[in-house]
């Protein structure tokens, strides 16, 4: 552990000493919308939002969007070191993957197939269509819902441009057998602006299960996406579509080898109008979503669907935006969500399972305020009301006081926020599955969590240099916990309650267009045990970013995981994974205005560890790539 903070210390340190070097050019300051659903520099939103921007994103060339989340701090992406097709499940300042909500571009995309949550698959998602990702970490109900608990996830795709025609195309082999293609095409015609975007990836794969003479588990991806838009002065609306696809092989489970195919798709499709007015705007967001996961067994020499999930979620919400001056704005919104989930196929004759015996409804009405008083203090606060159609009535607010002080180019941030959160227990959860021997439980309540957390920052505005500090603490109630029965049934049920509390700490600086720097620390530990299982109590992740030449990006990165509870089998078997090192490489090439390759090279030492008990880790792997803008 000393070894592993003494090298992360040198990659923080390195031109600490260059801290007064002027930058030779003016920088645009960053925005983002995640923190306030409406514009905000980034340096004076209230409470801890990261941004991975475009050019952020260019140092993962090649990485899929779990492996990118999991430099982030805070973050631990279990399964994320495994074969490909494995769950990837997010581990956040002590939070499970149910305390995280994902948005597209604003708007929530659910998979309520989900036994103990509604969050997208991380697998489903093609990087090369991502523009940029925003997160904001801490209790954020109130604007969000349900599951925003720990942290928000914003994906917000590529736009399309002032041109009548931009695009790209790409292409990309790897290890084990791994190639890819991709596609976009994006353009404005008058008022008219329209985008489009596709990928292909297929993969031999590695055996899932750890085991010799184990088959190799391999997987398929397609992902298809487009917008359509028209825009005035005062008015946009936008119209988007998209399908996601996965087909992939599994195993028996940890050290059992298996034959086994996963077929899982979603499809969405979408609305989103603004009309802008003197002293606000207007915003009305709609999206439909279906999910269907298969799970297909060997029969003679082909595969047979042996049971399937099917999941809708419709989302509806309308929000205003009015500010009464230049120092007191406020939001108000309404949104609408059903959920439905059914079968119609199971095994051993189970009866199916028809949407409309399982529909779960909620209508929520918030408000949120931001207000400047005394020059430089700050204060956000608001509520949000619940009504949902099993548990009824729900309240949660939040208030946030900070106080930010602006120079010309630079600023420091001090704040403190209280929050509760809520988890709506999920259609799996209330209604039960029969094939599984789960049986229902109309009577849960929604997971309470009630956070705090003391942020401090400076920094440059334009995101050139940044510290952050945060301490958190959050308090966990009615926990909904699986219950072994006996007989082979079980229930959900709320049993449980959990304190997670911990600390980050975020560095980075461009000491000048040549070399660039940062890393995150983040501790954290559950007063709960079954929580801490996966989740590192300490975290490290740190590069360095070298621009040698025009055209030229270097980057490599370290993250170190200590050591993990874990647990395999039933009746469980619980083990200590170690704790272990990785380093990663990856180097852009850009030729001319239109060429530009990679190569990215993971597990750069070939390092032998566990992330998973039971399941295979990769080895050290190479993706190579190159891009053709027209």
């Amino acid at each position: 552990m000393k070894k592993n903070l003494i090298f992360a210390g040198i990659l923080f340190v390195t031109g600490i000493s260059q801290l007064s070097a002027q930058e030779k050019e003016e920088k645009l300051i960053p925005e983002v919308t995640i923190a306030a659903k409406a514009k905000q520099q980034l340096h004076k939103t209230g409470k801890n939002v990261q941004l991975l921007s475009s050019k952020d994103l260019e140092k993962f060339k090649g990485q899929n969007a779990a492996e990118i989340l999991n430099q982030v701090s805070g973050y631990q992406i279990t399964g994320n070191f495994n074969n490909g097709p494995e769950p990837k499940s997010l581990k956040i300042r002590g939070g499970k993957l149910a305390n995280v909500l994902i948005l597209v571009d604003g708007i929530p995309l659910k998979d309520v197939t989900g036994n103990d949550y509604t969050a997208t698959d991380l697998r489903l998602f093609a990087s090369e269509n991502i523009e940029s990702i925003e997160i904001l970490n801490g209790a954020s109900s109130v604007l969000y819902g349900s599951n925003a608990t720990v942290s928000v996830i914003n994906i917000k795709t590529k736009k399309s441009t002032q041109q009548a025609l931009e695009g790209r195309i790409g292409a990309r082999i790897g290890s084990f057998g791994t190639f890819g293609q991709n596609l976009s095409a994006q353009g404005k015609i008058n008022q008219w602006n329209y985008q489009f975007s596709g990928s292909n990836e297929k993969s031999d794969g590695i055996s899932a299960a750890l085991g010799e003479n184990f088959d190799k588990d391999g997987f398929e991806k397609q992902n298809a996406n487009a917008t359509v838009g028209y825009s005035t002065q005062n008015f946009n609306v936008n119209v988007n579509a998209g399908y996601q696809h996965h087909y992939y092989d599994f195993d028996n489970g940890a050290f059992d080898d298996g034959k086994y195919k996963g077929n899982d798709t979603q499809k969405f499709s979408g609305l989103n109008a603004q009309y802008s007015y003197e002293k606000g705007n207007i915003t009305f967001n709609s999206r439909i979503s279906q999910n269907k996961k298969e799970l297909q067994i060997p029969v003679n020499s082909s595969y047979e669907t042996q049971l399937n999930y099917k999941g809708k979620n419709f989302f509806n919400e309308i929000y205003n935006q009015y500010s009464f001056s230049d120092n007191i704005n406020f939001i108000l919104g309404i949104s609408n969500e059903v959920q439905s989930l059914g079968s119609d196929k199971l095994p051993w004759n189970f009866e199916e399972v028809k949407f409309n015996d399982t529909k779960i409804s909620n209508t929520d009405i918030y408000t949120n305020f931001n207000t400047k008083f005394l020059e430089n203090f700050h204060l956000d606060f608001g509520g949000r009301l619940t009504n949902n159609s099993e548990f009824k009535n729900h309240f949660i607010y939040s208030i946030n006081p900070y106080y930010l002080k602006e120079f010309e180019s630079t600023y420091y941030k001090i704040g403190f926020s209280y929050s509760t959160a809520f988890i709506a227990p999920t259609l799996y959860q209330v209604y039960g599955f029969s094939s599984a021997g789960t049986l229902p439980n109309a009577n849960l309540k929604p997971e309470k969590n009630a956070s705090q957390e003391i942020d401090f920052s400076f920094g440059k505005k334009d995101q050139s240099l940044v510290i952050n500090i945060s301490f958190y603490q959050r308090k966990e109630k009615d926990i909904i916990s699986w219950l072994d029965l006996g007989n082979w049934t079980n229930k959900y049920q709320n049993i449980d309650e959990n304190t997670s509390k911990g600390f980050e700490f975020v560095i980075k600086y461009k000491i000048n267009e040549i070399i660039n720097f940062g890393g995150n620390f983040s501790f954290n530990e559950n007063d709960n045990q079954e929580m801490t299982l996966r989740q590192p109590k300490q975290r490290i992740n740190s590069f360095v970013e070298l621009l040698p030449l025009k055209g030229s990006k270097i980057n490599l990165s370290y993250t170190y995981t200590s050591a993990r509870k874990d647990r395999y089998s039933f009746p469980y078997i619980y083990v200590n994974n170690k704790s272990f090192n990785l380093f990663n490489l990856n180097i852009n090439q850009k030729f001319g205005k239109n060429v530009e390759a990679f190569v990215n090279v993971s597990n750069l030492f070939n390092t032998s560890y566990v992330d998973v008990i039971g399941f295979t880790t990769k080895p050290r792997n190479i993706t190579l790539g190159v891009d053709y803008k027209f």
